[in-house]
């Protein structure tokens, strides 16, 4: 039998999104002229399937949770049931309003805010994101007493600012987390991906390419 603390479900709850990031597998279909597979989750079947788990990470693989316009409802019914919820995004295209409620249906979700770099270059691989108004959203639901994580993939653009990264979010109390790649593009015609940093240390070396 699993543990109860242990039956958790990741999902990705919709199929659109508004960024391009070159490394998503979204761009892979896109490219290919395939059309994004899945849909919208409705909150009926997400009010049934909370019955079979204790808790719920949103985090899209080819889509925003935000997207999904029934998210604050399945936040309001983990609060209700007494899940645990966390929101995976990295999409800025909703206004503070909605925000806000997204925040208030479920205070005691956590929010991971995927923001590569100091917000004003996020853009740069977030292709679309308006970093610094995604930050600002952060600020607000730290203010509200969600927990917040600021997730940054160092690239090649961003792996100097760590140090100014740190100090920003030990200003805002924020949690930073550090995310090394293996996305990354290498062929005998293009050896060096762009977007690969110089310290090796932000690598992720897959197996079958060693």
């Amino acid at each position: 039998m699993i543990p109860t603390w242990k039956r958790t479900c990741t999902m990705d709850i919709s199929a659109t999104c508004t960024l391009e990031c070159p490394k998503c597998l979204r761009q892979a279909y896109l490219k290919k002229g395939q059309k994004i597979p899945g849909g919208d989750m409705t909150v009926n079947q997400f009010d049934k399937l909370s019955d079979y788990f204790t808790g719920f990470s949103f985090c899209g693989q080819i889509s925003d949770p935000i997207f999904n316009p029934n998210l604050i409802d399945f936040l309001k019914i983990c609060k209700e049931k007494k899940k645990s919820a966390s929101v995976h995004t990295a999409a800025s295209h909703k206004p503070e309003k909605w925000w806000s409620e997204a925040f208030n249906a479920n205070i005691n979700a956590r929010w991971m805010f995927g923001i590569d770099g100091l917000p004003y270059e996020s853009f740069l691989y977030r292709k679309n994101q308006d970093g610094e108004k995604l930050f600002n959203m952060m600020l607000l639901a730290k203010s509200k007493g969600i927990r917040c994580v600021w997730q940054y993939i160092v690239f090649s653009y961003n792996e100097n600012h760590i140090e100014e990264a740190a100090d920003l979010a030990i200003k805002h109390h924020l949690n930073l987390r550090l995310m090394a790649s293996a996305r990354w593009d290498e062929s005998k015609k293009q050896k060096t991906d762009p977007l690969k940093p110089k310290n090796p240390k932000w690598w992720i070396v897959r197996p079958w390419e060693k």
